[in-house]
């Protein structure tokens, strides 16, 4: 699980580094982000390959994982606003996390 910890992280930091783009430009931002992607497609093609987790759970994983990071980095971070249908979306994503973690 540690790999997919990292990959969850390097794809969250580039949503991050992808929201400063789109709220403050700069080539180098778009860049950075793309490197943060790179960076967790190789880690994500490592684990596979080292550390058992089967395709189908690390992939359920880190799809939840990642809506509900960005989710929070969103509404904490950004001040984003969630509809009541959303809400209730982070919650089961949060338990299915929860369960199969």
């Amino acid at each position: 699980m540690p790999f997919l910890a990292a990959v969850v992280t390097l794809d969250l930091i580039a949503d991050v580094i992808s929201k400063e783009f789109s709220l403050h430009g700069g080539s180098w931002r778009m860049a950075l982000a793309a490197s943060f992607v790179v960076a967790g497609n190789l880690t994500w093609q490592f684990m596979l390959r080292t550390s058992g987790v089967g395709l189908a759970r690390a992939g359920l994983l880190f799809a939840v994982g990642v809506a509900v990071g960005a989710t929070l980095i969103g509404v904490f971070g950004y001040g984003e606003g969630l509809t009541d249908k959303q809400k209730i979306g982070a919650v089961l994503g949060v338990l299915v996390l929860l369960l199969l973690g």
